[in-house]
């Protein structure tokens, strides 16, 4: 019988393409032939789940992962991936840091640790995690990094992930150590770590480089318990994201690069406890400053949070212009209405825009009809309006508003939470002036 093509790939190639398998699938090609009984060990990395093993919290688990180690002691390895989402018994956890320090000293490029469901211990990553010369890619989940003594130097790292992270002493100042040291960091996302020097005074996340091209920055409810302030300086930047209602204030500085922005972010205003005050001129500055350092962007996400903090802004001095922005996805309630006219009249070149509507359980406000933003009138072009309900009033008027001032008009998408009865809206839509005779209306649900 002839040889089928695949095993007529060298051992070289064949290594990467089991590369791109869990481990426990790799191996297990192992029984297709002599050739492929030790081709496993050839393969340039491990992807490991406790439960890809029956015995794992044995010790056969852990001669495995020795045997592998040191089979590739003089190998670089490319991927080093464990992840754990049930009970971790010691007998298996307590080799993690070792086992890590070996692949980084074999030349790991990919590291991905993910420790799920922490219930006693915290799993510490070893020192020379900080000294690589190879890392790539550095994802680390629910982990303990201790604070370096030393300079940072990871002159390869482009990707770096920390989520839940866990610091022994000045974890602020760690992580800016941590990121001063990736000389061409490109890809940054920081997840509800765990800061103990919040507790100082005026504790600040500082994120500096030079070479940074993506961010993102989320604190999940109820993890972050202190607030803190973060300080965005990052000449290349050009999509940031930012989800923390931690955060006192958000300093940007040097964004003129930024293309797109995801903004759900309250500067730590609450409107029972601390409401944004007219005297609070300190709170001002932060926000306007925050604005103007994005001003330059041409794409962005702004969630319903926001909104309420400018709506209550807006009221005591204008709101920044965003003379880029030609792309806008923004979340509106009933509630909040009166702010539409008065924020697209902060986009004047605005070309697409996308509504979340939602019915707020405050009193509905009405829309100025006397007021026309200058992109009304001149650039918007394409409007979709998503989760409208069809007896509700409010939704609409904020659509006859938009069909009846918008000149240039191409195309309106609106989108139904409940069944719709196309031929009522055309109706309604029909009986308003349209301003733009090219307007298409398309109707979903």
């Amino acid at each position: 019988m002839k040889d089928d093509r695949f095993s007529a790939l060298p051992d070289s190639l064949i290594t990467q393409i089991l590369l791109c398998l869990p481990t426990k699938d790799s191996v297990r090609t192992s029984a297709l032939s002599t050739r492929w009984r030790n081709l496993w060990l050839d393969v340039p990395g491990l992807v490991l789940h406790p439960t890809d093993f029956p015995s794992f919290c044995k010790a056969p688990a852990k001669n495995f992962i020795d045997r592998f180690l040191k089979f590739n002691s003089e190998s670089r390895l490319e991927k080093f991936k464990f992840k754990n989402n049930c009970h971790i018994f010691h007998i298996i956890i307590d080799r993690l840091k070792e086992w890590v320090a070996t692949a980084i000293d074999c030349g790991i490029e990919n590291l991905n640790i993910e420790i799920k469901n922490v219930m006693y211990s915290r799993y510490y990553m070893p020192m020379n995690i900080y000294k690589s010369k190879t890392l790539v890619s550095l994802k680390l989940a629910k982990v303990e990094l201790e604070n370096p003594e030393f300079v940072v130097s990871l002159p390869c790292l482009k990707i770096m992930h920390l989520e839940d992270i866990f610091h022994n002493l000045n974890g602020l100042l760690n992580t800016e150590k941590l990121i001063l040291g990736c000389l061409v960091l490109e890809d940054l996302n920081l997840v509800s770590s765990h800061y103990d020097d919040v507790r100082t005074p005026a504790p600040l996340l500082r994120v500096r480089s030079h070479t940074l091209k993506i961010f993102r920055l989320k604190c999940h409810p109820g993890m972050c318990e202190n607030h803190y302030g973060a300080e965005i300086d990052a000449p290349r930047l050009k999509y940031m994201s930012v989800k923390d209602n931690h955060s006192d204030r958000i300093v940007v500085k040097n964004l003129s690069s930024l293309f797109k922005i995801d903004i759900d972010t309250n500067f730590n205003v609450n409107f029972a406890h601390s409401p944004l005050r007219a005297d609070d001129l300190t709170k001002r500055d932060i926000i306007h400053d925050f604005l103007t350092g994005i001003s330059t962007v041409r794409h962005m996400i702004i969630s319903q949070h926001n909104l309420k903090v400018l709506y209550r802004y807006s009221k005591l001095e204008p709101i920044p212009k965003f003379h880029n922005l030609s792309h806008l996805q923004v979340a509106f309630s009933s509630s909040m209405l009166q702010l539409f006219p008065i924020f697209l009249g902060s986009c004047p070149n605005l070309k697409k825009l996308i509504v979340n509507f939602s019915v707020s359980k405050e009193p509905d406000q009405q829309i100025d009809v006397n007021y026309v933003p200058r992109c009304l009138s001149s650039t918007l072009d394409c409007v979709e309006i998503n989760k409208l309900i069809t007896w509700e009033k409010t939704g609409m008027k904020l659509v006859r508003y938009i069909v009846e001032n918008s000149v240039v008009l191409m195309k309106l998408n609106l989108s139904f939470t409940n069944p719709v009865e196309d031929l009522d809206i055309y109706e309604e839509l029909l009986t308003a002036i349209k301003r733009s005779r090219r307007c298409r209306v398309n109707l979903f649900h």
